[in-house]
C-alpha cells in the first residue's frame, strides 16, 4: 500500500478540456475539481517540500479570487 497514492487524479488541462466541452453543470463542480489538484498536491509532496509550498500559495491566491 502506498499512502501517496493518488486515487483521483487532477489536473488544469483536464479541467480547461471539461470547461471547452460544456462537461461541467455546477459551479460547484468546477471548484471541487480545482480542490482536488490541491488536496492531491499535499497528498503527493511533503509539507515543506517546494512543490507542497507553492500548492499552499496557489491555493491562498485561488481563494481570494474566489471568494
Amino acid at each position: 500500500y502506498d499512502e501517496k497514492e493518488i486515487k483521483n487524479p487532477m489536473d488544469l488541462f483536464t479541467i480547461i478540456s471539461k470547461l471547452e466541452n460544456d462537461q461541467y453543470t455546477s459551479i460547484e463542480e468546477f471548484e471541487k475539481d480545482i480542490r482536488l489538484i490541491f488536496r492531491n498536491c499535499y497528498i503527493y509532496n511533503d509539507i515543506g517540500s517546494e512543490m507542497h509550498t507553492l500548492g499552499e500559495a496557489l491555493e491562498s491566491t485561488f481563494n481570494k479570487v474566489w471568494a
